[in-house]
């Protein structure tokens, strides 16, 4: 029973590492988009207020928009990664407990 733990275990530790890959993937892809937001956002905002036209006005209220959205789902995704951290302790903590239930029973099983 204690291999079927153990192998359940190992599975959702892979799975875990699998789904962490993915975050730091997605956190990569969003920091490149926030560089690009915020590079064409400062040539935007080093033009003076009253030489823009309403158009480089709503492009500079949408690149801000986009920039936010863009570092809130970072924030999101440093929580993800956060809680996948906090379940593979967890996972962890559960594999030394089973190890040490298992060498205690082996233990009790020796004939004297």
């Amino acid at each position: 029973m204690s291999q079927w733990f153990n192998l359940v275990n190992k599975k959702n530790a892979l799975l875990r590492r699998q789904m962490q890959l993915n975050i730091l993937e997605q956190e990569e892809d969003l920091s490149r988009r926030c560089e690009l937001l915020a590079r064409e956002l400062r040539l935007s905002l080093g033009v003076d207020e009253w030489r823009k036209t309403p158009g480089q006005k709503r492009r500079e209220r949408l690149l801000l928009q986009e920039l936010l959205s863009a570092v809130n789902e970072r924030d999101r995704l440093v929580q993800e990664m956060d809680e996948q951290e906090k379940a593979i302790a967890d996972d962890d903590a559960i594999e030394r407990n089973l190890s040490h239930v298992e060498i205690q029973r082996k233990n009790n099983c020796i004939l004297q």
